[in-house]
């Protein structure tokens, strides 16, 4: 099972773990089951992440984009499903702008290798390395 959080990214990332079989679900940070992209493009959720915040995941993927990623970064309810999937050793993945502007904002993962979207690698947390690849995998 699988949670995901709007726009290109998850929607991509949405159709490989369906065709994969996996159990996706798609949540909200928004209070609002309609979506309306910074694009324009108006998607349905399946959840808000408010009655999410007790379940278990094998994955939690944030996306990018802006103002998405800062949008993710203020949830105070994902940050602490952020954590709690880390600190029980499940997976979790980040995207695009929410490397930066995100998880590394919360200062969870220390001592990491973190790639992002070119134009936001100066604002990777001191307490992470930024590094110029396409993919980075970690283990904390």
């Amino acid at each position: 099972r699988c949670i995901l959080i709007l726009e290109v990214e998850p929607l991509s990332t949405e159709d490989v773990l369906r065709r994969a079989g996996a159990v996706v679900t798609v949540a909200s940070v928004e209070k609002e089951l309609q979506i309306n992209t910074c694009h324009g493009v108006k998607l349905m959720v399946d959840s808000l992440i408010n009655d999410r915040a007790l379940s278990v995941f094998d994955l939690i993927s944030l996306s990018g984009g802006m103002p998405g990623a800062a949008t993710l970064r203020d949830c105070k309810v994902f940050k602490v499903m952020v954590e709690k999937q880390a600190v029980d050793g499940g997976l979790y993945a980040a995207t695009c702008a929410a490397p930066a502007v995100a998880r590394g904002f919360w200062g969870l993962f220390i001592g990491i290798k973190e790639a992002c979207y070119p134009s936001f690698m100066e604002q990777v947390s001191s307490s992470a390395s930024a590094v110029e690849s396409r993919v980075q995998q970690e283990s904390t």
